[in-house]
């Protein structure tokens, strides 16, 4: 981890420490976490085992559905229905069953949510840039689990928090369209289907640790998105979103070669590019609907600046009409405070500082490789 010294250089400020002791502890400072912890870890816990519960009768009784249906026609779409209702319906069950332990679970961590978003506030303001701590607002799937009638009027409390808190809304609606918050599923059924299956997922994620800003005369925005995993820890992806130099007529994408295509389809077939040197297709994949916009867009002196950036992590692009969108795998960044418990201490802080000025210096190598302007 870099030090206090290294991170006052790199963000240009020499005060950094005086500014976290002075404003950015006593706004976090005042949480109670003794007792707060082991109640909430046990309160969590217990709930984790009903949702695995219900995860699993899911899973067995859709199995059973499944291999008791007929060979017949109507089998594949009467299961491609049956599936998200057992779904949704197994996890609403256990929501009903266990309601006031997870509001009560919820509420508590809402001053935990509102202590971290004053801290990141001040760090954002403190460098130039605004903080949103819910872009777009609170998810989509909260907003269903709030109008269900079985659910506590106090969990309507956390909708408005998290409402409050949010914005970034024309950036959350570009990286919905670029296709890359799609979960690694196959949806069955017509294109309609899958665009509208897909664009309810991607709304039902959650948005978290938006930042906006100016670098060097360009704007930008960045947030990150929680991808779950089955059986495996979740996935943090940091999403930065630019205009790119001008519109775009065709739909290009950027991948490295352990990652999966962004689930957007187009009117015009999709064709891989090449590119040289060579060391570019040997990690990464490039794909477009038109090969001399791509070519324009990726550059030499792009490419070279993409393989400095990867470092053999996951990385994903779209570049199409008016939006510039990247895709960085990592783990979960600018956590100075743990929403589940409260716990924070200097490190925790340190690491969010180095958060933010890596999240800076990615915006402006980016930037400066992709020519993006105003």
């Amino acid at each position: 981890m870099a030090t206090w010294h290294e991170l006052e250089r790199r963000l240009g400020h020499d005060d950094l420490t005086q500014f976290v002791e002075r404003d950015v502890k006593p706004v976090i400072g005042e949480l109670d976490t003794v007792t707060y912890v082991e109640t909430q870890t046990k309160a969590l816990k217990s709930l984790q085992i009903s949702f695995t519960i219900a995860f699993f009768a899911f899973f067995i009784s859709f199995s059973v559905l499944a291999t008791s249906l007929p060979e017949a026609w109507w089998s594949i779409p009467l299961t491609f229905i049956c599936f998200p209702l057992m779904f949704f319906g197994s996890l609403a069950l256990a929501a009903w069953l266990r309601r006031d332990a997870l509001v009560t679970v919820l509420l508590k961590a809402k001053a935990n949510f509102i202590a971290r978003s004053a801290a990141l506030s001040k760090l954002a303001e403190k460098v130039g840039l605004t903080y949103v701590a819910t872009p777009g607002g609170a998810p989509e799937s909260l907003k269903v689990l709030a109008r269900l009638k079985f659910m506590p009027k106090r969990f309507n409390e956390l909708i408005e928090v998290l409402d409050a808190h949010g914005g970034q809304e024309e950036a959350v609606e570009t990286a919905i369209e670029s296709g890359l918050l799609a979960g690694d599923v196959v949806v069955l059924g017509n294109q309609e289907q899958k665009d509208r299956y897909y664009r309810q997922t991607a709304m039902g994620h959650s948005f978290e640790d938006g930042f906006t800003g100016e670098r060097n005369g360009i704007r930008f925005s960045a947030f990150e998105w929680i991808e779950t995993v089955d059986k495996a820890p979740d996935r943090y992806h940091l999403l930065i979103v630019f205009k790119p130099p001008v519109r775009l007529l065709g739909s290009t994408h950027l991948r490295s070669r352990n990652t999966r295509w962004p689930k957007l389809e187009s009117e015009q077939p999709y064709g891989l590019v090449d590119l040289v040197p060579d060391t570019f297709n040997e990690y990464f994949r490039l794909r477009s609907t038109d090969q001399v916009e791509a070519r324009t867009i990726f550059n030499p002196a792009v490419v070279e600046r993409v393989l400095a950036l990867a470092h053999g992590q996951p990385f994903r692009a779209v570049a199409q009409e008016e939006g510039l969108v990247f895709d960085f795998v990592g783990d979960n960044r600018f956590a100075l405070i743990d929403l589940k418990t409260g716990e924070w201490n200097d490190e925790t802080i340190k690491q969010s500082v180095t958060d933010v000025a890596e999240l800076l210096e990615l915006v402006d190598t980016l930037a400066h490789a992709f020519m993006v302007r105003d």
